[in-house]
């Protein structure tokens, strides 16, 4: 039988009963009692007594913890939580002909400073390619292809042009410190998976580790040894990664040299965007269109992965029902669209598409 806590009141008529037994004649009624007053007081230590033996008995199991235990808990099997990392790149501009630049050639993006770093030449016809780093950490780092880096001292380096275009594949691998329902989930798939040496877990878990990686998953290639993982990054639209996020993370793998690494790719899956149709909600406001949409978003990452030739993916219209209906609030509702399952293949991941609610 699980133990539960006890109320105030449950705990106080438990203290109240205790003194008329064992002190007959004491009357824990009247409020100016002394009686009263001490079970007041006992009822109250008890609680809280209660509540913090619930608390630690919580944080005995992974699945459970929270804060400092789960970080324990996670680190006693080699797992740990994941800092913030800055976004990496290519940014190209123009310069004076065949000239070399040090590193540290710094710019500006919005509210965040990037540096090279590593020293480049120019080309005979003046374009420059510089390899640069966010010298702040986190999501907001990241930058889509085409984006521009203003210079930030033009003053130092005249013969440079005060904009650079970011590389078509953009400015990835920014991320922010993890959360810890992702701490958690890395956690329990390493309890739940031990390694193997070079298991497809193994590499699931290797590609999680890497900051800003939400969710993995690795499929054997036609080829004996070839291993491809599929991941999603935070940050992103449906987090279907960048060009450069892959190119962080296989990085990140390749350094791990796992069993079969120089046959193992990262990819990113290909967004399949997920059109839904709801008519009749029984109640139909704002709040309650943004927490279906949310909700539906979830059954993504909860139930769904990337579907593959000979390894589809089915996506049940039915999920999709069920996270309609248990918005607070919705009673009642008619799915029409999708009007079927949806089998994902090559690579697809389901992602938020067209939402419409016609009355």
């Amino acid at each position: 039988m699980a133990w539960s806590i006890r109320s105030l009141d449950d705990a106080s008529t438990a203290i109240r009963g205790a003194f008329r037994r064992w002190l007959p004649g004491s009357d824990t009624a009247l409020k100016n009692n002394f009686v009263t007053v001490v079970v007041k007081v006992l009822a109250g230590l008890s609680h809280e007594f209660e509540l913090r033996m619930g608390y630690l008995a919580r944080q005995m199991f992974m699945s459970t913890s929270t804060g400092k235990f789960l970080e324990l808990h996670c680190s006693d099997v080699g797992i740990y939580k994941k800092k913030a990392a800055a976004a990496v790149g290519l940014a190209a501009g123009t310069a004076a002909a065949s000239t070399a630049y040090p590193e540290g050639i710094r710019f500006v993006s919005g509210n965040v400073t990037y540096i090279s770093t590593a020293a480049a030449t120019s080309d005979a016809d003046g374009s420059l390619t510089l390899s640069v780093k966010a010298e702040t950490k986190g999501s907001h780092t990241n930058r889509d292809g085409g984006g521009l880096l203003s210079l930030a001292d033009p003053g130092l380096y005249p013969d440079l042009s005060t904009t650079f275009e970011v590389d078509a594949d953009g400015l990835g691998g920014g991320a922010d410190v993890e959360t810890e329902d992702s701490l958690k989930a890395r956690g329990l798939q390493r309890k739940r998976n031990p390694p193997g040496a070079g298991t497809l877990g193994d590499y699931e878990r290797e590609v999680r580790a890497v900051s800003g990686v939400r969710q993995a998953w690795a499929f054997r290639g036609q080829n004996p040894g070839d291993v491809f993982v599929y991941f999603l990054f935070d940050g992103r639209p449906g987090y279907i990664p960048e060009a450069s996020d892959v190119t962080v993370v296989q990085a990140a793998l390749d350094a791990k040299r796992l069993i079969r690494s120089d046959a193992s790719e990262v990819v990113a899956p290909t967004a399949h965007p997920i059109d839904v149709t709801i008519t009749g909600l029984s109640a139909d406001s704002a709040e309650i269109r943004a927490a279906i949409e949310a909700a539906i978003a979830d059954v993504y990452l909860t139930k769904c992965r990337p579907g593959i030739a000979g390894n589809t993916f089915t996506l049940s219209r039915s999920w999709i029902g069920e996270a309609i209906s248990g918005v607070t609030g919705e009673e009642r509702h008619v799915l029409v669209a999708p009007a079927a399952d949806i089998v994902l293949t090559g690579g697809q991941f389901p992602t938020p598409g067209t939402y419409s609610y016609p009355g």
